[in-house]
């Protein structure tokens, strides 16, 4: 068949039936046959046969010509009315098609659009001459934008080999334009742009930024990640700081990306009062992460340098085993509080190992422990120091008694640096204990619940003439638990249940007294009413007999979940082994005293308390949350009394409150606030207000801490911090505007 001048129009089905599956080389190039193909195919003709071409590239690529007519003349093929060419991932939507056989060019009037990269990257353009693959050629009045985040603008747009994207005199931004605000926010024009799609750079040549269409400074090379990528050297968004203590200054975080799984953050902090080099290097291992965190600081407030080191990492080691470090280390103990990286008073290092299944649990770990209280400076070589723990437990079914049986195998020790008699003891223990328990459930529903256990202490201690060098202790325990769950369903739909608890337990130690190292401390909680023993550590065990009872009561419906819990325990005889705040100083415990609500998943209320006898409180804690859709907020109020034990010389009760609040659509305010009831005055105070939108995110901070005591001062701490459009952690869901 021969065409010599137009042959008929192709309709838009029928070329799609024709062409689909084939390399867009080949449909532009045999363009006769393909005529002669589909014709044939719509007229009712068998379905030919086609060859598969290849690309100018030298690879297949899946293909698609969609168009509302097809026609040839001579050399050419026009393709117009909503043209669609699918070539692999990359779409190329125009009014008009030219494609010059002889040439092997592309002629396109639009409105163009080419996108690539499953939409990564979108090129729009009034004209443009491409080749046949689509990766060289040149745009008139184009605009390439990437991710739906930033576009750049530009007279003129060439693209090189698939991979460069060459603009010229552009205009580049990640703000929208509306009719009434026609200039951004911010802008970077340029008298040359190259977008390299490959490693997703965009290099800049002759840059100039402005704010609201004002130039602020001019830069001859820029380079710049595309937000398609998420890890690039290169510079984060910066911070002003403002500090009472340290003064005003600024932070540049410089990001070095070190290969696929390591990087490195430098962040240099300079002020009119300090000069700080703050360091992160992170890594990712096959089996477990790296953190390093430090920072060098040569301030007024001290004549030498200052700083602060934490290491955290994790590693499976094979076998099951997790291997975990958390090193912690300061130059002087407010240093930490000063540059706001850490707010307790204890740094805590640890070392551990630890492996667990469904039968065994071993757990190893080193502790370093260093004070960052004042009152605790001038005593801190009589502070346990480094200390110890390993312990093994397996459980198993005996197939005699049936139930569940265990041993455990266990060991610490504590060193204090001091040399001195008592004030400087140290003591190390190791311990076995074996034990059995069963349940059964009888009559209506009563279910009973039996435990016994034996454990043998031994301990070896230096530096106290109180104790021998080496004592030992057995400590044989059994309790007995009856329960009556119950449960009903009330006439609008709720589910209710209700349970007592009773429970008799009994243990006893013999041999020799050993110091008290890791029981000082005990906390009366729900978790450990009926326990043989309150006491946090192994140095002190439960004696005698004690009887424990309970009351739990939940009621759930559509709306609400809220419960109750009630407890006490009775003894015997005086423990005085426990401090007056733990509530167990008596033979009658205080009442244990526990309710929580939750209100539509939106309100929820948590509260536990410890009353005595003379129903005065020993301690209390509630929290509430709070949380709807354009605000969230979370109360704590904690008291506890006065106790010389536990070195607390006045009561403690505190108001802690953290909260966030939508105020329009792109302000957000966060507030944090702590007040001391005792000394009648805030501890803490702090606001942040952050405005974003899909163009740029200024974040301001204030916050004010009022500790007055010989090595910390109150402070007051202003920053602010800016970020640009795709470069300053927006997401793309944050919603655009028009003007602030």
């Amino acid at each position: 068949m021969t065409l010599n001048a137009v042959t008929p129009a192709l309709t838009r089905t029928a070329l799609r039936h024709a062409v689909s599956g084939f390399t867009l080389a080949s449909i532009l190039a045999g363009a006769p046959f393909w005529m002669g193909s589909a014709t044939a195919q719509t007229s009712g003709a068998p379905r030919p046969t086609a060859q598969t071409g290849t690309s100018q590239s030298g690879t297949e690529q899946a293909t698609a010509l969609l168009a509302d007519s097809v026609n040839f003349t001579g050399t050419q093929l026009i393709a117009s009315g909503n043209v669609e060419v699918h070539y692999g991932t990359a779409v190329l939507t125009a009014q008009r098609i030219v494609f010059d056989r002889a040439s092997g060019s592309l002629t396109l009037d639009g409105p163009i659009h080419l996108s690539d990269n499953n939409g990564a990257t979108v090129i729009l353009a009034s004209a443009a001459q491409l080749d046949t693959d689509l990766r060289n050629g040149i745009l008139t009045s184009a605009r390439l934008v990437i991710d739906q985040q930033f576009q750049l603008a530009a007279q003129s747009m060439q693209r090189i080999d698939g991979r460069y994207t060459q603009l010229s005199h552009t205009v580049s931004s990640a703000c929208r334009i509306c009719e009434n605000s026609p200039i951004p926010v911010w802008q970077i024009r340029a008298k040359e742009v190259v977008h390299d799609g490959l490693t997703r750079q965009i290099y800049f040549t002759d840059a100039q930024f402005r704010l609201w269409g004002v130039p602020v400074f001019f830069l001859p090379r820029l380079r710049l990640p595309d937000p398609t990528l998420k890890r690039a050297t290169g510079f984060l968004v910066p911070e002003l700081r403002s500090s009472s203590d340290l003064g005003s200054g600024i932070q540049i975080p410089y990001f070095i990306a070190i290969g696929d799984h390591r990087d490195l953050t430098v962040s240099p902090y300079l002020s009119s009062h300090t000069r700080t080099l703050d360091l992160q290097y992170r890594q990712a291992y096959r089996t477990g992460t790296l953190e390093v965190t430090t920072a060098v600081t040569n301030d007024d407030t001290q004549d030498d340098l200052r700083g602060y080191m934490f290491v955290q990492g994790q590693w499976d080691i094979g076998n099951d085993l997790n291997f975990g470090i958390d090193l912690r280390a300061t130059s002087d103990i407010s240093y930490l509080l000063d540059y706001d990286v850490y707010s307790g008073d204890r740094l805590t290092s640890r070392i551990w190992v630890d492996r667990y299944s469904a039968h065994n649990a071993f757990d190893a770990q080193l502790t370093s422990i260093r004070t960052l209280r004042d009152s605790e400076v001038a005593i801190e070589d009589t502070l346990p120091f480094l200390l110890g723990d390993i312990s093994y437990k397996h459980q198993y079914t005996p197939q005699s008694l049936g139930g569940t049986a265990w041993f455990e195998l266990s060991g610490s020790g504590y060193y204090r640096t001091s040399d001195d008699d008592i004030d400087g003891m140290d003591v190390m223990r190791a311990s076995a204990e074996g034990g059995w328990k069963n349940s059964t459930t009888f009559g209506p529903g009563f279910r009973l619940d039996g435990m016994t256990s034996v454990t043998v202490d031994t301990y070896a201690i230096t530096q106290n003439s109180s104790y021998d060098s080496l004592v030992g202790r057995v400590t044989p325990a059994a309790q007995l638990r009856l329960s009556y769950p119950l449960e009903r369903i009330t006439k609008s739909g709720a589910h209710q249940t209700i349970e007592p608890i009773a429970q008799l337990s009994w243990a006893d130690s013999y041999g020799s007294a050993v110091p008290n190292s890791d029981s000082v401390l005990t906390e009366f909680d729900f978790g450990n009413l009926f326990s043989t023993s309150q006491f946090a550590g192994a140095d002190r065990r439960g004696e005698g007999v004690r009887g424990a009872f309970g009351l739990k009561f939940t009621h759930t419906n559509q709306r609400a979940i809220y419960g109750f819990s009630f407890g006490r325990i009775i003894a015997l005889q005086d423990d005085t082994n426990y401090t007056q705040a733990s509530g167990l100083s008596q033979k009658a415990s205080d009442y244990l005293i526990g309710a929580s609500m939750q209100l539509d998943q939106n309100l929820l209320i948590n509260s536990r308390a410890l009353v005595d006898s003379d129903l005065s409180l020993t301690k209390w804690e509630t929290r509430l949350d709070l949380i709807r859709s354009r605000y969230n907020i979370g109360l704590v109020h904690s008291y506890v009394i006065a106790d010389a034990d536990e070195n607390r010389d006045t009561d403690l009760s505190e108001l802690s409150m953290d909260s966030t609040f939508q105020i329009k659509d792109n302000w957000t305010a966060s507030v944090d606030y702590r007040y001391d009831f005792e000394e009648s005055k805030a501890a803490s105070a702090g606001l942040e207000l952050e405005y974003s939108n899909e163009c740029a995110r200024v974040k301001f901070g204030v916050s004010r801490r009022f500790t007055d005591t010989d090595s910390l001062d109150p402070t007051t701490n202003y920053s602010i911090a800016i970020g640009f459009g795709a470069y300053g952690n927006q997401s793309q869901s944050t919603q655009g505007t028009c003007g602030i």
